[in-house]
């Protein structure tokens, strides 16, 4: 895969979450309020109440229109958390603390898993996306009890098309399981998308690789460093993944045994795709450096040659100031043929001295 040449934005930082925990300074814990990405469409949450043999699909018209069904999974899906009396009304609707409601409104929260009270746990992670070589992440907040699973998204995407077309379809697993297991189909989904980074980003590592040692250029090496500055971003967004599944697999979880096979296999992924990221990394690292290496090289040798044509001048050099001087007596001045036989001893120097530089292995 070719990779574009394609830069971030000038506003962009490695550290985001610090501009945006600027939004929040001097706010008591608990406020809600937004700090992430201006967005400018309305909100809306749609729910799904499924069992094996029914499924009811709705839009509430408000947070306070939702309705959790007994003896149902409830998903609820909330696109667009840009305004907090929105997720305000979600969290007043489900019981959920506005702590965590404060930290599904904070975009640059770093991922983690906890019980948010006794029965809900409360989920965050990184939506991640590769477009045009850049790596952009969005925060999946996720809160799981035992009949249901709220899901707010910071905008509308295909993350869940998958797992809401097996719920649609009624066809699998999904519809004849629990909210644990619909939470765990939905951790498979960003791990997806994990591996789906990894991927894009390794076929641009193996493009780049293909031209060390024929491109030794700074475009190129500018290349490798902005390759491993996404690479860079995307270890460190997935390396928090592993705090947040050793979490759930805990006796304290409370997942389901019938859903831990689900749950491992998941972790499985997450694992090789952190395992990769840490790699690439690696390989990264160790492609600058041989890029590095080869610029040294190709100066040392253009300074060796410099060096071997500057010593065979010496001689000669010499010869020609010692025969330029402006003396009336000298021996030589009067012979016949002293220019040419002068000629031929810098002649039989120079070559004398290009065999012995070839032979040395100087040249």
């Amino acid at each position: 895969m070719e990779r574009q040449a394609v830069s971030r934005p000038k506003e962009w930082s490695v550290f985001d979450f610090i501009k945006w925990n600027r939004v929040k300074l001097d706010a008591a814990p608990g406020t809600l309020v937004y700090a992430g990405a201006k967005r400018d469409f309305t909100p809306y949450v749609a729910t799904f109440a499924y069992g094996p043999d029914d499924l009811a699909e709705q839009r509430p018209e408000s947070p306070e229109a939702i309705v959790l069904e007994e003896g149902r999974v409830n998903l609820l899906v909330a696109v667009g958390i840009h305004q907090p009396e929105f997720v305000k009304g979600i969290g007043a609707r489900l019981s959920i603390p506005p702590l965590f409601l404060e930290d599904v409104l904070n975009t640059g929260q770093r991922a983690q898993f906890v019980w948010a009270d006794d029965d809900t746990g409360f989920i965050v992670m990184k939506h991640l996306m590769v477009n045009g070589g850049i790596l952009s992440t969005e925060q999946v907040s996720l809160f799981w009890r035992e009949n249901m699973v709220a899901v707010f998204l910071e905008r509308e995407s295909d993350l869940l098309g998958g797992v809401l077309a097996r719920i649609r379809k009624g066809k699998g697993r999904i519809r004849r399981s629990d909210a644990a297991y619909l939470m765990v189909a939905i951790l498979d989904a960003l791990v997806d998308q994990h591996m789906l980074a990894l991927a894009r980003f390794s076929e641009a590592a193996q493009a780049l690789e293909s031209r060390l040692g024929a491109d030794v250029s700074s475009d190129f090496l500018g290349d490798l460093y902005e390759l491993k500055r996404e690479i860079i971003l995307l270890r460190n967004t997935l390396l928090p993944d592993r705090e947040i599944f050793k979490s759930l697999q805990a006796d304290d979880a409370e997942v389901p045994a019938a859903v831990q096979p689900f749950l491992e296999d998941v972790v499985g992924h997450s694992e090789q795709a952190m395992e990769g990221a840490v790699s690439l990394h690696d390989i990264l690292k160790s492609m600058i450096d041989y890029q590095i290496s080869l610029f040294g090289i190709r100066t040392n040798k253009t300074m060796q040659l410099l060096t071997v044509i500057a010593t065979i001048f010496i001689p000669l050099t010499f010869i020609a100031g010692l025969y330029g001087m402006n003396f009336r007596y000298m021996p030589e001045l009067e012979w016949r043929y002293g220019y040419f036989i002068v000629l031929g001893v810098m002649a039989v120097i120079g070559v004398g001295m290009l065999w012995f530089f070839n032979r040395k292995k100087m040249l």
